[in-house]
């Protein structure tokens, strides 16, 4: 198995449409024509994130406490961070190598990136 994509409900389709293509990266791809405002969010190519626009969020239907993606490039994204004045964290993982970066994003959302520590430099960023 493997994920397609993963849908992600928000009050703000601009400040979340914003998150996903200035902060983390992403780009703003072809969506079918649904009858609710919307995008999709591309990586590579493909639809990884599909946004869609509540007026009210209705928590009932569960929540997600965070969503971990593979990071492309650790230094793009830290760039990407700082220039977009977006707050995040970072984290070392015991014993798998990898470091993880975690950003809030609008209506509560947490996003965590993963990179390799060899392409993220020693220095963790506690902004």
């Amino acid at each position: 198995m493997k994920i397609n994509h993963n849908l992600i409900l928000t009050t703000d389709l601009d400040a979340m449409s914003r998150f996903w293509t200035d902060a983390i990266g992403l780009s703003i791809g072809d969506r079918p024509p649904f009858p609710f405002k919307g995008l999709w969010f591309y990586s590579e190519g493909k639809p990884l994130i599909h946004v869609a626009e509540q007026k009210h969020i209705n928590l009932d239907n569960g929540v997600i406490s965070h969503l971990a993606l593979e990071g492309a490039d650790y230094n793009d994204l830290i760039s990407n961070l700082i220039k977009t004045n977006y707050r995040y964290s970072e984290k070392d993982v015991p014993l798998s190598g990898e470091r993880q970066v975690f950003v809030p994003g609008p209506d509560g959302l947490i996003v965590e990136m993963l990179f390799p520590l060899g392409e993220a430099d020693d220095e963790l960023h506690p902004y």
